[in-house]
């Protein structure tokens, strides 16, 4: 992100904020953003870098997101994301999307367990109906993170 004492060269900010939203579009791991970025012209393209630029390391994304969430302007990505798609009109006729400033979250340190195990259960066809039938707390087909009452006792888990 920025020049190191430990010899790592730099990445400029815009390129990490780049593929921080890219990956938030695609729904993929640190490791597969800069998979893509490192493979994949368009990304290069999308993210401003050259056909011989390099990659970064992907540890670097969370720690981008990290600095993001407590700088004074914690939103900027999602701001800037909108603008440009206020600007451009490029959803005016696609399917509604909703942009928040999750992509900006470190999914490690703000995902509880529930919702990192029901995460690949929906992911794989079928998987919800066969774990429905012995965990009747949560309906895996709906999206978003399980609805769970931390503070009522009685409440399913």
């Amino acid at each position: 992100m920025y020049p190191s004492a430990n010899g790592r060269p730099s990445a400029p900010p815009q390129v990490l904020a780049s593929a921080v939203t890219l990956q938030a579009l695609h729904g993929l791991s640190d490791f597969e953003t800069v998979q893509e970025l490192r493979c994949d012209l368009r990304w290069k393209a999308a993210c401003g870098l050259g056909l011989h630029d390099m990659a970064f390391d992907p540890s670097l994304l969370a720690y981008f997101r990290r600095c993001l969430a407590r700088s004074v302007r914690p939103d900027r990505v999602f701001e800037a994301v909108r603008e440009v798609v206020k600007a451009t009109g490029v959803l005016k006729s696609k399917h509604r999307r909703a942009l928040d400033s999750t992509v900006l979250d470190d999914a490690v340190a703000t995902q509880d367990t529930v919702t990192q195990l029901v995460a690949p259960i929906r992911a794989v066809p079928g998987a919800g109906q066969v774990a429905a039938v012995q965990c009747t707390a949560h309906n895996y087909t709906d999206p978003g993170k399980p609805r769970i009452a931390w503070n009522d006792e009685q409440a399913p888990r």
